[in-house]
């Protein structure tokens, strides 16, 4: 079975007690339940960086706040950047609005419109919208 250490994120085999990549203790974790999931936010595959982001709104974490920022901003995967602009939507933190701002105004349409949602969501109306999105939210040809 494979495995990942929560720290590292290196692939283990599961009856390792010690992460042969930073040798951490993969016996104990004392980290709580937050700072796990925040940790997580770096896992390599980008499905679970995906999850955790929801999970991270889902559950109102805001220490995750600038870790899903970087996410949002520059992470390779389409569907975690996307997942991590919902986040920052649910988790209405005012710490995110000029990133939104700055990815509701970029080309990538499909983004664009995610931020532009999530800066509405967290309150700082329609100035942050995508020009090319109308105000009932409808693309203009």
């Amino acid at each position: 079975m494979i495995a990942y250490c929560t720290h590292c994120w290196r692939e283990v085999n599961s009856e390792d007690k010690v992460c042969p990549g930073c040798a951490a203790d993969l016996t104990l974790d004392h980290r709580t339940y937050e700072e796990k999931l925040i940790g997580a936010l770096a896992h390599p595959l980008p499905e679970a960086r995906e999850r955790i982001c929801w999970l991270v709104g889902e559950k109102q974490i805001l220490q995750a706040v600038p870790d899903v920022m970087r996410l949002a901003k520059d992470d390779p995967d389409l569907f975690v950047r996307k997942a991590a602009l919902e986040s920052l939507g649910a988790l209405r933190d005012p710490r995110s609005a000029l990133l939104l701002r700055a990815i509701s105004r970029c080309e990538n349409r499909f983004l664009a419109s995610v931020a532009a949602k999530s800066l509405l969501a967290i309150g700082h109306g329609e100035a942050g919208a995508s020009a090319s999105e109308t105000k009932s939210g409808h693309w203009r040809n």
